[in-house]
Order: C-alpha cells, then structure tokens, then sequence
C-alpha cells in the first residue's frame, strides 16, 4: 500500500500522541473525523501501525539506573540462541535487545532498581547464555533523547 500525505501525517500524529481523538487528528491532518477513523482502521491493518502503548516514567515507577549490557558469546549455535532470546523475552527489565555485528554480539538496554538488582540480572544473563566471552555494563548518567518516535518523511507537522 502505498502512503499519501495525508496518511504520514496521520501517523506522525498519533506516534506523538496516540490519545488524540479522532476530532483532533482530523484538526491536525484536515481530514474529517470519519476519514481519520477509516485511515487509522487501515494502517493498523496494513501493519503501519503495530500497536498503541503509554509510554511510562522509568523513574516514578521506581526504576532509577537505566543501563547498557554488551555481550560477547563464544559460539552462535541454535540452542544457545534461542535460550538468550527466551530469557530475554522473559525478563521484564530487559527495554530493548539488539543482535550486533561489531565488537559485541548483543547489547541490551535494562532498567532496574538499584545497582544490586543489575548485578543480579548480569548473574543470570551469565548463567543462561553459558558462553559468554565479554560482558560491559554501563550506566546511564543522563538521558538526553529517548523516545520511540520514528522520522516519517513526508509529514509536514502541524504547529
């Protein structure tokens, strides 16, 4: 399917603020309420958009250290794999998991607690994966842009 103008800004519109209503969408894109509601229908269909989420305070839900795992492992073979993804997708302080190619195979972005908490979570990423080569953790100091928005060309915004 291809994407006209009015769809991008429909989408850059609702990945800023998916709560918008379909009147205020219809304000920001100059659509009517039912052309938003029909399009919107679409793109979730077509798998523009994969789902709505709110996005929550890390530190007012208790999850003061944000940091970064880098892993090296000693061998890619499938039992090894699919174990680090199963205890990836099982781990709730896992953010985000990335497969690499450079230095580090896998690099993990984890909130915890405190610092005793990530040195647990590091005890059982150790335990699981079994040949891990190289492992570096770094803490976040300050964020300066986070955000899941991504840059949709074409989407003129709305001021």
């Amino acid at each position: 399917m291809t994407l006209d103008s009015y769809d991008l800004r429909l989408l850059d519109a609702i990945q800023r603020d998916a709560s918008l209503t379909n009147a205020k969408l219809a304000e920001h894109v100059h659509l009517s309420a039912s052309q938003c509601a029909r399009r919107l229908d679409r793109l979730r269909s077509d798998g523009h958009i994969e789902r709505t989420v709110a996005i929550l305070s890390r530190e007012r839900l208790g999850l003061a250290i944000l940091a970064h795992i880098m892993v090296g492992l000693r061998e890619h073979t499938r039992d090894q794999n699919d174990a680090f993804q199963r205890w990836v997708r099982d781990t709730p302080q896992v953010l985000e998991c990335f497969m690499q190619s450079g230095e580090v195979d896998l690099i993990l972005k984890v909130a915890v607690s405190d610092l005793g908490e990530l040195a647990d979570l590091i005890d059982r990423l150790i335990a699981i994966t079994g040949g891990v080569t190289a492992l570096k953790s770094s803490i976040v100091l300050r964020e300066i842009k986070s955000g899941p928005e991504l840059p949709i060309r074409g989407a003129r915004r709305e001021t």
